[in-house]
């Protein structure tokens, strides 16, 4: 006995479509239902519209009953927002082996869309953006392993000619002939403990993005909980390089909280090189100014900002111990002993460059209680305040005892 199955005609036609990527399967989609439509990433950022929309602010997912049960169900509602309306859609999670490679969302300029009428084409329309996405996604990942190899080469200082550099670069549109700067962010969480790729990889992408938005050609990786960007610096003003670099940090520093919120984020930036073979020094830089501004509560911390804190904070630190014991030991003793604290004058007297009225003021002290403190300070460390060495020594100390944690 024959059987015959007609297969639908829209089938065929997005089957066809397909084969001509994901814009292709959105335009024949968005001609079949008569609507407007979108792909977009996990993050919600367009991948393909039918329509060429660019003024797109905003896509919220407003999950139903059914999708707050099932992360994958089929078809749910959505509003898309746009710089002048509110748009109303239907989305399905575009997955591949239970993993969300993104949404395809069908919308309309006036009423809410039914369902029903469109669940079908939904459907199958977005297992083939997921064939497709996936085929995309391979062929990034096989081309992301040279890339992240020359990469960690550049990072590492393995690559000794500033010609070989260029000549790498220009492969993936970068141009090392103007100078660059790293800039790290990391989770805070121990890296070798840090394990949550995922979150490392959205990371990535926010990082990536945001670069692009900028029309820069992204040059980042991801290593660990690390992620390590490359900025290109083609202006030579340094208050206008260091604002348009502390805007970007602070831009993907917030976007990855509202994104992740359960894992605080950090970032240092390194001081900007010419030579591209110097970029490395830009990177261990980085990682310096990142642990810093945690120790600090900086929240963009530039190497070139620290100057004793990062002499500091690389020295041994058993000698930075027994420097500090030397040069507050006696003080620290005879507050244990007599139940004072005069140590915590001393450090708001440094604090405040060794100004009496500041120094009043920031203590809720009367001048003539700070000057009797002053001079017991003065005869327990038998110390001048006033020398210039001593009040470097003292400083030196209490940024000892910050950073370390003494």
């Amino acid at each position: 006995m024959n059987n015959h199955f007609a297969i639908p005609e829209f089938v065929q036609e997005l089957s066809t479509a397909s084969s001509h990527g994901v814009n292709q399967i959105v335009q024949k989609l968005s001609t079949l239902l008569s609507h407007p439509v979108l792909v977009v990433d996990p993050l919600y950022q367009v991948l393909s519209c039918s329509t060429g929309i660019e003024a797109i602010d905003e896509i919220v997912i407003m999950p139903d009953n059914q999708q707050e049960s099932n992360p994958h169900f089929a078809v749910f509602s959505c509003q898309i927002s746009t710089i002048d309306s509110l748009k109303n859609g239907l989305a399905n999670p575009i997955t591949l082996n239970n993993k969300i490679l993104g949404y395809l969302i069908l919308f309309s300029n006036d009423k809410p869309l039914a369902a029903g009428l469109y669940e079908d084409a939904l459907i199958y329309t977005a297992s083939l953006c997921a064939l497709q996405m996936q085929k995309s996604l391979e062929l990034k990942q096989e081309r992301q392993k040279f890339k992240e190899a020359f990469l960690f080469d550049l990072l590492y200082g393995n690559i000794k000619q500033k010609e070989d550099i260029t000549e790498y670069g220009e492969i993936w549109g970068w141009d090392f002939s103007i100078p660059h700067i790293v800039i790290v962010f990391s989770y805070k969480e121990d890296n070798h403990f840090f394990t949550n790729k995922q979150t490392v990889n959205m990371l990535l992408q926010v990082v990536e993005n945001e670069l692009i938005s900028q029309n820069f050609k992204p040059i980042a990786m991801a290593k660990q909980s690390q992620v390590i960007t490359m900025i290109p610096l083609v202006d030579t003003d340094y208050d206008e390089n260091r604002a348009k670099l502390e805007a970007f940090a602070v831009t993907v520093l917030n976007k990855a909280a509202k994104m992740n919120p359960e894992f605080e984020l950090a970032c240092g930036i390194g001081k900007k090189y010419r030579n591209p073979t110097e970029l490395f020094r830009s990177y261990q830089e980085a990682k310096v100014a990142f642990e810093l501004g945690i120790l600090l509560k900086i929240t963009t911390p530039l190497f070139t900002d620290f100057g004793l804190e990062r002499i500091l904070y690389k020295h041994d630190l058993q000698d930075l111990i027994e420097y500090y014991n030397h040069t507050l030991g006696s003080l620290l003793e005879h507050d244990k002993n007599h139940d004072g604290n005069l140590i915590e004058t001393l450090e708001v007297l440094a604090a405040n460059q060794f100004d009496m009225g500041k120094t009043a003021k920031a203590s809720f002290l009367h001048r003539n209680t700070l000057r009797y403190r002053v001079k017991r300070i003065e005869e327990i460390l038998n110390m001048k305040l006033d020398d210039l060495h001593v009040r470097l020594d003292i400083m030196a100390a209490f940024k000892i005892k910050q950073l370390r944690k003494i």
